[in-house]
């Protein structure tokens, strides 16, 4: 490995992760500023003017997403949770396993990419680029008013694809056990 130095994250023990900081705020700014300070180097995700937020592993911040955004909606029928076949399993088995009113698994995007702007429910699209399992870089196929669009780039890093242009969406998830090498690290 050349320069293993230039490739190693470091927390250091006195900057663990507290209920708040010395600003009083929950969130520590200097993670937030070498955050993204890493993107901006490697170019994969615009930052400016974004707000960062952590959370133990990023299925964890998926199921807040769709919990959040179910709880918002104004509609009588559940939200629609939809992604491209083929897709990363949890984001079935999760919205199934807490079986919520306010939500319901509705299989693989185009199913509904003719109608969606015309069902009147809310839509959740994960959109999974590179795609895992097939590597495949994609993007939103719905589109209207009734759809939020939730980017999973768990693998958008150029040790894993080329980086076309960085990614400039409203809600992004990352992860840094993909970027790392440390399935079991649970921070998202």
């Amino acid at each position: 490995m050349e320069r293993p130095e230039k490739s190693g994250i470091l927390v250091s023990g006195w900057h663990r992760m507290g209920y708040t900081y010395s600003d009083g705020s929950y969130i520590s700014e200097m993670l937030v500023k070498h955050i993204k300070k890493l993107h901006q180097l490697v170019g994969n995700v615009v930052t400016d003017g974004r707000l960062v937020v952590f959370g133990g592993g990023s299925t964890q911040l998926l199921n807040a997403v769709v919990y959040a955004f179910s709880s918002n909606s104004s509609l009588q029928s559940p939200a629609k949770v939809v992604a491209t076949a083929p897709c990363y399993p949890v984001y079935r088995t999760q919205t199934q396993l807490f079986n919520s009113r306010d939500n319901r698994y509705e299989g693989d995007t185009s199913i509904w990419k003719q109608n969606a702007s015309r069902v009147n429910a809310t839509f959740f699209e994960f959109v999974t680029s590179p795609n895992n399992p097939d590597g495949k870089l994609t993007k939103q196929i719905l589109n209207g008013s009734n759809v939020k669009t939730i980017n999973d780039l768990a693998y958008y890093w150029p040790h894993f694809t080329a980086i076309p242009s960085p990614v400039d969406q409203d809600l992004i998830i990352f992860t840094i056990s993909k970027l790392t090498g440390h399935a079991g690290t649970r921070f998202g």
